[in-house]
């Protein structure tokens, strides 16, 4: 249970006191960073926030532990934010070079790759390594082969540890060997960066309650629902519990006042939600709207979804009678209708906005209708606007209302459906208030 009386004088805002508004926006922007970059190298991207960081080192240990009770540690090369609690809904996790999403496959590799560099040598061939993992998933059970299919995915872990900095290819490239079984490759292993990797060994956890941080004290259920605010795209009241909600509505000012001042985000809210948005759009790993054929289609189709409502009414509670964005905890006034529909509706409806505007969507991403719709289910689950749910199911939330679309010119094309369709403008007032209503 979170108290309802909360002091804000300690230890959040104790991290800016006695700082200048130079010195305080240095702060701020290191905290930014590091959300951004939880793994943080010299040599890599934003690597020149890292003097800063070790000048302001104390205060940002003492602002991330006291805001959301994350431990940070910086070293001369690099930092590390370890991210603990809750992972947010639609999560975006491991992604090859292509872009396409780690397959379990992938991720079983990059954890067997782990476990051999562990303990390992600063140095050692592809050769071996590819050797020591085969034969530590043979100890564990897995059944791997040799075939392309396993060495393309082993190839997409050794390449995503070559772009986090603890593995580096000192001579030859991993990339060819994936195509090429003979092919060679010297790998140098940053040891201290590589004992940093792995933001919570699950064995610290006696339960699976005590990982999902479903239970502790006082100041780990604020905890816990600030990271909500400044991890989730959006948060509904349904998706926090009756105390957490009530918590949040009593310290809202204060809360949304220190979300700005310790990290720059501004708290939008209404009555049955709130959304932490970044002015800057540095914050934003996933644009939305966006300016691609699946952004664009995953917009309008939205819309149109919500316009028309489920397309089963019986599939309006979800699968297994869930109910997770019907209502508030402790509040008798519905949240809004979330849209269910099947992917076959959502893909009738991609199909549609494909065949009304031909001209305007990239030829390659509409040719398969049914793989488009996947990736528009997929694209406003990742923006916090919906849900995949068990049976081929799409829970849409309010929240999408947010974001409809509002053409500001003539009316659009002709019954013939030649024209450029609505553009993905941000949603008047009426659409905004829809979202979460006042």
């Amino acid at each position: 249970m979170v108290s309802r009386r909360d002091p804000l004088g300690s230890p959040e805002k104790a991290a800016l006191g006695g700082l200048d508004a130079i010195e305080a926006a240095q702060v701020r922007r290191c905290a930014r960073v590091l959300l951004r970059r939880p793994l943080l190298r010299a040599d890599g991207p934003d690597g020149d926030a890292l003097p800063a960081m070790r000048r302001y080192a104390d205060r940002l240990q003492a602002l991330f532990a006291g805001y959301l009770g994350y431990r940070l540690v910086i070293e001369p090369t690099f930092a590390r934010l370890y991210k603990t609690g809750r992972t947010p809904d639609g999560v975006r996790g491991a992604h090859k070079h292509n872009g396409a999403p780690f397959t379990p496959r992938g991720y079983a590799y990059l954890a067997l790759v782990l476990a051999v560099l562990t303990g390992g040598g600063r140095q050692l061939l592809l050769s071996g390594l590819v050797a020591d993992v085969r034969a530590a998933g043979t100890e564990a059970g897995l059944d791997l082969g040799t075939g392309i299919v396993d060495r393309r995915a082993l190839a997409a872990a050794l390449r995503l540890l070559i772009d986090l900095g603890v593995l580096t290819e000192t001579d030859g490239s991993v990339g060819p060997w994936a195509d090429d079984a003979s092919r060679e490759a010297l790998l140098t292993v940053d040891l201290e960066l590589l004992g940093h990797l792995v933001a919570t060994p699950l064995g610290r956890f006696p339960s699976a309650e005590a990982l999902s941080g479903s239970a502790g004290t006082d100041a780990e259920a604020r905890h816990r629902v600030r990271r909500r605010l400044v991890e989730d795209p959006v948060v509904l009241a349904s998706d926090l519990s009756a105390d957490q909600w009530d918590w949040l509505r009593t310290n809202l000012r204060s809360e949304a006042h220190l979300l700005e001042e310790l990290l720059g985000l501004r708290l939008e809210v209404r009555s049955q939600g709130v959304l932490a948005i970044d002015p800057e759009g540095y914050l934003t790993d996933r644009v939305f709207p966006g300016t691609g054929t699946i952004a664009r289609i995953a917009l309008l189709a939205a819309a149109e979804l919500l316009a028309d409502g489920p397309s089963d009414p019986a599939e309006a509670a979800g699968p297994d009678g869930d109910d997770d964005g019907a209502r508030a905890p402790g509040d008798s006034t519905a949240d809004g209708p979330w849209t269910t529909v099947s992917l076959d509706r959502l893909g009738t409806v991609v199909a549609g906005l494909v065949e009304r505007f031909p001209q305007a969507w990239s030829k390659d991403a509409v040719r398969d209708t049914r793989r488009l719709a996947r990736a528009v289910a997929d694209t406003l689950a990742q923006s916090g606007l919906a849900r995949r749910r068990p049976g081929d199911l799409v829970r849409i939330s309010p929240a999408a209302a947010r974001y409809r679309p509002v053409p500001d010119g003539p009316p659009g094309p002709d019954a013939s459906g030649e024209g450029d369709p609505p553009e993905p403008e941000p949603a008047a007032d009426d659409a905004q208030d829809s979202l979460f209503p006042l």
